[in-house]
Formats: C-alpha cells, structure tokens, sequence
C-alpha cells in the first residue's frame, strides 16, 4: 500500500499551484501539452494550478521535468521570531542599559550552572 502524506507548505514557499503555473507558462505549454507529457490527464494540471488538488512531490517533480525544470528541495536554519524581538529590544537600550543586562544575565547563567 502506498503511504500518503498530508503536504503543508510554509509561507516563504511558492504555493504548489502558482509553481506549476509558473513552470508551464516558462516553458509555453498549454494546460494538455503538459499533461501529455508528465502522463496525467489536463483536468488534473487545471486543478493542480487553480488549488483545488494538491500535487505530491513525485507528481511536481514529474510536472518540472515535463516543462525541462528540476526540482530541488532545501532546509535551511530559520530565525526564532524570539531572538529578533529579542535583539529590536535590546538595540533599543542605551549601551549602559546593554551592559547592564548583561552582568544580570552572566549572575543568572552562573546561579544556573551552580544548581546543575
């Protein structure tokens, strides 16, 4: 049996269907050219691009190659919303203050490492 999967797409990504849209319209194929040459049928390409179906990895990957596109999937280190609020409130503070929360902070982290 084949495992399906839920695919949820983070904000910063392209949805899948503005990129299938986008491959195809690159690569000046109609909606059905495509389809012939991923092997799936021209309504399916029609749902994938307006939303209604959600295209899974092995179906996007044959859909790039069909329009002379490669996939490529990458992870990379994101920021921790926490530590930009933290550094705005920070550059916030005068130098003095700065220095300040620091030595509270190096009391706190040695109070820290005592109890461990």
């Amino acid at each position: 049996m084949k495992e399906r999967y839920l695919i949820r797409y983070h904000p910063f990504v392209e949805s899948p269907e503005a990129l299938v849209r986008k491959m195809r319209l690159a690569s000046q194929l109609s909606q059905r050219e495509l389809a012939r040459r991923a092997q799936t049928s021209q309504p399916a390409v029609a749902r994938y691009e307006r939303g209604v179906a959600t295209p899974g990895w092995e179906t996007l990957q044959r859909l790039a190659a069909a329009c002379g596109q490669q996939l490529r999937l990458e992870a990379e280190v994101a920021a921790d919303p926490g530590d930009s609020e933290l550094a705005a409130f920070l550059l916030a503070l005068t130098p003095h203050q700065r220095l300040q929360a620091l030595r509270r902070f190096a009391r706190l982290r040695a109070l820290a490492d005592e109890a461990s």
